[in-house]
């Protein structure tokens, strides 16, 4: 597992006047107004800081007071904080609380370098405008900050990243234009409530090692990906609607996801799942979209109780995917296509007014029963290799 070694001072100094600011935080402190930092900013371990509402915070056009805070992992050891970048690290406790009416700005500039939150303290931040740093916020540790009422924009890494044994919740929050709007590794766990996450040119959430998010309620579209698993992540994706993305969801090596009760409406592809991950997908609408769900390379998927409308076609198999899919209502466009050497069981499902029920291809194993069919141009096409 990962772990912080050591922290080294490369130049600190305490600003005397209230309105600039830089180096070592070591007893309680209220930002208010206006603050602009000239360097790096520590709170240490005892410490508060409180950012009323209102405040904004700038940054000087360079850094005078810049901190190394060196992290080992397997592949050595490396600087989390990042050159020529102005960022507030936060051992101690940090409530960065603003309202609607007076949010908490924190200015783009090309030195600004956004929070990173270490260990257990509790930390808030709220209403708060991060516009152009590489990473707005990040979680290391076993940090669990609630985060809510944020506009989040114009990240060239991410919006937020959670990291080692994290958590905590964002909600109600907006992220655009990021490469990823949250990103979330190792065995961070966060709460993902109720925010919209659009135009991400990567992926909106992007999971991987062993994370295992809960995304519920949010609206996702726009991005290349909407949330994107690898590894062996196991996300639960619940109530959201997923639409205008390339693909809503993508899982790929060995992941996992729990996905049900969304809207996945107008992507490429619905859910695309890759590379032996695996899917339990029940209960959501899948509508407009160029494929429901797509199966490929080795992957399975549990298809239960959902409604395909008007997809091109509502769920593909094909290489050598392993799908059941049962209790479904498929409506309009083409049904399932199972192709290869893909073997799918398809048991009590509907179909209506589709142009094809079943399409089997190549070398595909395929058990049908009993389903119904009702004003079905092409029941079965049944092309196989004999």
């Amino acid at each position: 597992m990962k772990k912080i070694a050591s922290i080294l001072f490369l130049s600190v100094a305490l600003i005397s006047c209230s309105k600039r600011f830089s180096g070592s935080i070591s007893k309680n402190t209220v930002w208010k107004s206006h603050v602009k930092l000239t360097g790096d900013v520590v709170v240490e371990k005892r410490a508060t800081l409180k950012i009323l509402p209102g405040t904004k915070i700038s940054y000087s056009r360079k850094p005078n007071r810049q901190i190394r805070y060196i992290r080992e992992e397997a592949g050595g050891t490396f600087n989390i904080l990042q050159n020529d970048r102005i960022e507030i690290l936060v051992e101690g406790k940090l409530f960065a609380i603003g309202t609607a009416q007076k949010p908490i700005i924190f200015e783009e500039r090309d030195t600004s370098g956004g929070i990173i939150l270490l260990g257990k303290n509790p930390a808030k931040i709220s209403f708060a405008k991060m516009d152009g740093c590489p990473v707005a916020i990040r979680i290391y540790g076993e940090g669990s900050p609630k985060i809510s009422g944020c506009e989040i924009k114009n990240c060239d890494l991410a919006g937020i990243g959670y990291w080692d044994l994290a958590g905590g919740e964002i909600e109600n929050s907006s992220f655009e234009i990021c490469r990823h709007a949250i990103g979330i590794a190792d065995f961070a766990k966060p709460l993902i409530l109720n925010s919209k996450i659009s135009f991400s040119k990567n992926a909106g959430i992007f999971c991987e090692g062993s994370a295992a998010p809960v995304v519920a309620f949010n609206t996702i579209t726009g991005n290349n990906v909407g949330i994107a698993g690898g590894e062996i992540s196991n996300a639960t994706i619940s109530e959201n609607r997923i639409f205008g993305n390339g693909a809503g969801i993508s899982l790929w090596t060995k992941a996992k996801a729990k996905i049900e009760k969304n809207k996945i409406e107008k992507n490429v592809s619905g859910v695309l799942l890759q590379e032996q991950s695996s899917a339990e997908i029940t209960n959501n609408t899948l509508s407009a979209n160029g494929s429901g769900v797509s199966c490929v390379n080795a992957s399975q998927a549990n298809i239960n109780g959902n409604r395909f409308e008007k997809n091109n076609f509502s769920i593909i198999g094909r290489d050598s995917s392993q799908t059941r899919i049962a209790r479904n209502i498929f409506r309009g466009g083409k049904a399932i296509k199972i192709s290869e050497v893909s073997a799918a069981k398809i048991t009590r499902n509907d179909f209506l007014n589709c142009e094809t029920g079943i399409t089997i291809m190549n070398k595909a194993t395929v058990r049908i029963y009993k389903n119904t069919m009702e004003n079905v141009k092409t029941k079965i096409k049944d092309t196989r290799v004999k």
